[in-house]
């Protein structure tokens, strides 16, 4: 829940001039008053939204109310703007709302076609903040000229908050590393878990869920839909050129196809040189898809925290790919 400091903000802050600015709905342009944005320059904090706040550019401004919001149990969405850029003033104002904000239209139903019953979180919330453009000494800035943080639905805890969608996103490298895991064969479950292990985090503390990896895997499929699995090689190799510290080493048969093979990125390595006094191989999960043991090098932080270190896949279980497996580390 928000703290009292955040609680006793929960009022209407809005132009003077403009009553009726509480609707969403309305396009009025008349600006804030000084002593309005004054009184708000005086008793807000750099937290909390308020009547006369600049900032360079509406991203900033969205990306600030986003932050807030999170900290109160809620997200954002872009609502509606005013003006068009290239046309006459350009974009002059902007609102962004609660996430449920509005009301979903109800639906026709057509008896030919199967009806998603998904119920909607929007309720018709009235939360939002809104930004205009103005233009002081030949510069442009954005100023919070309306902001209400009413809400007539429950805020979520911290610890829920991070659940919303708004919220769960999947960083650049670690799509890389998931596409990588997905190539290997490994099911959901188990990227989930090595990538905890590499971050260190609890089970079900990462930015992102099973859900949003069963996403990201299908859109991957659909790029290249004739091809169902990945050459692990040449992904290790294109990872490599994009990051120099990522390692990995494999080995081939005699038929020149790939036998073993072990990477491990860059916080591993590095992980691994200051927590490497003791390592245990886990060899225990295994491939369904491929019939093959995959082992995952594993260590303990200095919080008692699991600390990954790297992965190898081997072909076949006997000694000597155990053993090439166990050098490999080094």
């Amino acid at each position: 829940m928000m703290s009292d400091e955040t609680g006793q903000m929960l009022v209407v802050y809005d132009d003077p001039s403009d009553h009726r600015s509480l609707s969403l709905d309305d396009t009025s342009s008349a600006e804030e008053s000084p002593d309005e944005t004054r009184l708000s320059l005086e008793t807000a904090n750099d937290t909390i939204p308020y009547i006369g706040q600049r900032f360079s550019t509406h991203d900033a401004a969205y990306e600030f109310y986003s932050e807030f919001a999170k900290q109160c149990g809620f997200s954002i969405r872009r609502h509606r703007t005013e003006g068009k850029d290239g046309v006459g003033k350009g974009l002059t104002r902007r609102y962004f709302v609660c996430h449920r904000a509005g009301n979903t239209p109800i639906k026709t139903s057509n008896e030919s076609k199967p009806q998603r019953n998904r119920k909607s979180s929007r309720c018709g919330c009235q939360a939002y903040m809104r930004i205009s453009k103005t233009t002081e000494l030949g510069g442009q800035e954005w100023r919070v000229t309306g902001f209400a943080n009413h809400h007539n639905h429950e805020l979520l805890e911290p610890n829920q908050v991070r659940f919303l969608p708004a919220y769960r996103t999947i960083s650049e490298s670690d799509k890389s590393r998931l596409l990588m895991f997905a190539k290997t064969g490994i099911s959901v479950q188990q990227m989930m878990r090595l990538m905890e292990l590499e971050k260190c985090v609890e089970p079900g503390y990462l930015p992102f869920t099973e859900k949003d990896v069963r996403n990201l895997l299908q859109s991957f499929r659909k790029l290249d839909p004739e091809e169902e699995s990945i050459d692990l090689l040449r992904m290790c190799r294109n990872i490599r050129e994009k990051d120099p510290n990522f390692k990995f080493e494999y080995t081939v048969d005699s038929n020149n196809r790939l036998e073993n093979i072990a990477w491990s990125y860059a916080s591993s390595i590095q992980a691994y040189d200051i927590f490497g006094d003791a390592v245990v191989f886990d060899t225990t999960h295994r491939l369904t898809a491929f019939d093959m043991p995959l082992g995952i090098w594993v260590g303990m932080n200095n919080y008692g925290m699991p600390c990954f270190f790297g992965c190898v896949l081997l072909r076949e279980e006997n000694l000597r790919s155990f053993s090439w497996a166990l050098k490999v580390i080094e």
